[in-house]
């Protein structure tokens, strides 16, 4: 079992890659041709757990990804919350807990 300290700064980190992947990487500058498309996989693998987590429909595929960016979500650290991370929608302004965090 880890100490709460270590737990809440992998929390931290793990926040903070969540919002490098969905609003950093270089698929956010047209950089998707690389064998990773520059990220983009991996932000749409976390814009359907954010949509999953805030109970809104999300349909799959990069066809369908203008309906459903994965740059309307958050994620940020909270030290109230069961795991320490919440996803905000930016559009409603919700947060919701974020199950898939696991040290």
């Amino acid at each position: 079992m880890l100490k709460p300290e270590v737990l809440r700064e992998k929390a931290k980190l793990y926040v903070e890659s969540c919002n490098t992947r969905v609003h950093q990487a270089p698929w956010t500058m047209g950089h998707t041709r690389t064998p990773t498309a520059g990220g983009l996989y991996h932000a749409l693998e976390l814009a359907e757990r954010a949509y999953k987590a805030h109970e809104l429909p999300y349909e799959q595929g990069l066809s369908n990804m203008k309906g459903y960016d994965p740059r309307r979500f958050t994620w940020v650290y909270d030290e109230s919350a069961e795991n320490f991370v919440k996803v905000l929608d930016s559009e409603t302004g919700r947060r919701a807990d974020w199950r898939w965090f696991s040290p």
